[in-house]
């Protein structure tokens, strides 16, 4: 084989395992307005699982105190409510009295390779019950499902996180 046609088999080759590659997506709200107060300490929903504690860990590396998913769980045994009744005026108040200044649930997809395909994540102000953080993020994509480059674009809960935990940072962070 000439030197030719082996730069043309390359060339080929790179631009057709490119083709169908995408990284992960997400989106946020813009143009927000000003929180009601500083957002200090945040609750995860224990229904998020493996993501929320893992977004719990990234809030807490930009300055959040965090009540992860099994401290969650034991004031809520307490409190004797479950997670649908937490949003009600009178159970956000009741997280307020206990210095919980908002609350985050988070709902993952799990992909076929077990890493997250999709995840929504919203954040709820104990103080007015409104939303004031949102994230919704979609894994990467690269050629066929469970090839190499497929495996090489999407990203683990670990990441996932790291890119969540820091949108959400930036939004809780405003003025």
């Amino acid at each position: 084989m000439t030197q030719c046609w082996r730069d043309a088999l390359l060339v080929g080759v790179a631009v057709f395992s490119t083709i169908g590659c995408a990284g992960t997506r997400m989106s946020a709200p813009q143009n927000l307005r000003p929180l009601p107060e500083p957002v200090t300490t945040i609750a995860l929903a224990p229904s998020g699982g493996v993501l929320a504690d893992a977004i719990g860990t990234e809030l807490f590396n930009h300055g959040l105190q965090v009540i992860d998913t099994q401290q969650m769980s034991t004031y809520m045994v307490r409190w004797n409510l479950n997670e649908i009744e937490l949003l009600r005026p009178a159970n956000l108040q009741t997280m307020r009295n206990q210095g919980i200044s908002a609350f985050l649930s988070a709902r993952t997809v799990a992909g076929y390779d077990g890493k997250p395909q999709s995840a929504s994540i919203r954040v709820v102000s104990t103080a007015n019950g409104e939303l004031i953080a949102a994230v919704n993020w979609q894994n990467g994509r690269g050629g066929a499902q469970g090839s190499p480059a497929d495996a090489m674009m999407r990203k683990d809960i670990v990441a996932a996180a790291e890119e969540i935990g820091k949108a959400l940072a930036k939004q809780l962070n405003r003025d």
